[in-house]
């Protein structure tokens, strides 16, 4: 098990993988010692109130930015072709408006989750993108679910068996303090056309335990980041169009670290490496 001061959560919720049985094989069912306490098959019928729940966690959790996803979307893409892992608690051991909120069916006894995160296999071995993060630490603060989000990623990537990770988001986006805790990033693209929200970036990194480790909080691996030689502020879109120019044509550019909040804006810590 990971030595982190983040073990209150391992010791006060279990762990959900949902995928198809015939996947199990792939994944590892134990990540870092921590073994998976609920299997949630979506070809099986009696699994349909929990996945509900999980489109009431992606809409409690992006329904306010207008990115909540459509039901067929977790089952195309993701739940068959993919994995969601995540923290549940027990129907049980929730209060009466923890059940409201979820909608928790009288009857039911099974697993209300708290967090997942989805992931989906590339054409490339090994690698994989990341479809969704989610958490109720802000919804539910009663329950102190702090860093729950990045506990829940570094999990899933092992339990995926993940060795290159390929993500995308917003320069504008809080998550982005939670992946720039798995190290360095490449950017693939800093500005993103083909997306909905133009101001997309894309990255990557290859995934190890101590990056994993790293980012969950263990308090003996430390990641070694460049120095950045500029700062991008998340508002501005031809700087982003600029570099995107220059990848293109064949630079190359790290996301170093988190951001530094001025203002209004993000303004992210970025170095451009040498060819």
């Amino acid at each position: 098990m990971i030595n982190t001061h983040n073990d209150a959560l391992i010791a006060n919720y279990g762990t959900f993988l949902v995928a198809p049985r015939d996947s199990l094989e792939h994944a590892n069912t134990a990540p870092f010692g921590l073994e998976i306490d609920w299997h949630i098959d979506p070809l099986r019928a009696g699994s349909g109130h929990f996945l509900d729940m999980l489109q009431t966690l992606d809409g409690l959790t992006f329904g306010p930015e207008g990115m909540p996803m459509d039901k067929w979307v977790f089952y195309d893409c993701s739940e068959l072709p993919g994995f969601i892992y995540g923290f549940a608690t027990p129907a049980s051991a929730l209060s009466a408006e923890e059940r409201q909120l979820f909608k928790v069916e009288e009857t039911y006894t099974g697993p209300v989750p708290l967090s997942m995160y989805i992931a989906i296999p590339m054409v490339e071995p090994g690698a994989w993108f990341g479809h969704n993060l989610a958490s109720l630490n802000r919804v539910l603060p009663h329950r102190e679910l702090h860093h729950l989000g990045t506990i829940t990623k570094a999990l899933a990537l092992k339990a995926y068996r993940v060795e290159r990770f390929v993500g995308a988001t917003q320069w504008t986006s809080k998550a982005l303090f939670i992946h720039t805790k798995f190290g360095p990033l490449e950017l693939l693209t800093t500005y993103t056309p083909a997306h909905s929200i133009h101001e997309t970036l894309t990255y990557a990194f290859d995934v190890s335990d101590d990056s994993l480790k790293a980012a969950y909080g263990d308090p003996s691996t430390a990641l070694r980041r460049p120095t950045p030689d500029l700062h991008l502020s998340s508002e501005d879109v031809e700087s982003m169009k600029a570099m995107q120019a220059e990848l293109e044509a064949g630079a190359k550019y790290t996301l170093c670290g988190a951001a530094e909040a001025r203002g209004d804006a993000l303004h992210h810590p970025i170095v451009r490496v040498a060819l």
